[in-house]
């Protein structure tokens, strides 16, 4: 039962991932449960599933490196900047009757799964939380253990699993919070939403900044 050890750290971990993750996909899912309800929230927790399976393979198959190019690392960061800000814009701005109409169109399945998948990619520092999951996971099996490779993977479904899990949760509570709210309460939790993406997008175009300082060798960086 050599399983059972890499099982039971894959769920901790994704428990523990999954409190401390706040990141714009987590508000997002919120956001998307309160105003659009569980089959969209699961919709869009779907999409966040399948873009972190999809960090997780590349890193397992070792093309993590690509993440450490510079110029990679500065174009990512730039275009999930700008994005995000968009998005932040687009919501905060929008007005009462504005909002009203728009929540009478409901989004598409494909549109849901969509916004969960680029969102949470649009995200940074979800690609090198993977890569420094993955060294950390590697280092506390025996690489001599005929089950050295089956182990890593067994922990990193675990911890894809428990996320999603956690993330269906969240989905069910916000549908259930979203059910006794007003349209006036989600137009604010609307313009919450709008500003969180604002703040988290100027955080990342101030990292965006710093990479661009580092690459030219500017200032005491």
């Amino acid at each position: 039962m050599f399983w059972l050890m890499p099982l039971i750290k894959g769920v901790g971990q994704g428990v523990l991932i999954s409190l401390l993750s706040f990141g714009p996909a987590f508000f997002t899912l919120i956001y998307s449960g309160i105003t659009g309800g569980k089959k969209h929230g699961m919709r869009v927790a779907l999409g966040i599933f399948l873009s972190e399976l999809t960090m997780a393979f590349v890193c397992f198959m070792g093309l993590s490196r690509i993440f450490t190019y510079p110029e990679f690392q500065l174009g990512f960061s730039f275009v999930a900047a700008v994005s995000i800000i968009f998005i932040g814009v687009k919501g905060f701005s929008k007005k009462y009757t504005d909002f009203l109409e728009s929540i009478q169109v409901h989004a598409t399945g494909k549109e849901s799964f969509l916004k969960g998948f680029l969102l949470n990619l649009a995200n940074p520092f979800v690609l090198f939380l993977w890569v420094g999951l993955l060294a950390a996971v590697s280092v506390s099996y025996e690489q001599e253990d005929v089950n050295y490779k089956v182990s890593i993977l067994i922990n990193l479904i675990a911890i894809l699993l428990t996320l999603f899990a956690m993330d269906l949760g969240k989905v069910f509570l916000s549908d259930f919070l979203g059910r006794k709210l007003s349209n006036k309460v989600y137009f604010y939790v609307n313009k919450y939403f709008g500003l969180i993406m604002l703040l988290l997008g100027a955080y990342f175009f101030y990292h965006f900044i710093i990479l661009l300082l580092k690459y030219f060798h500017i200032g005491n960086f």
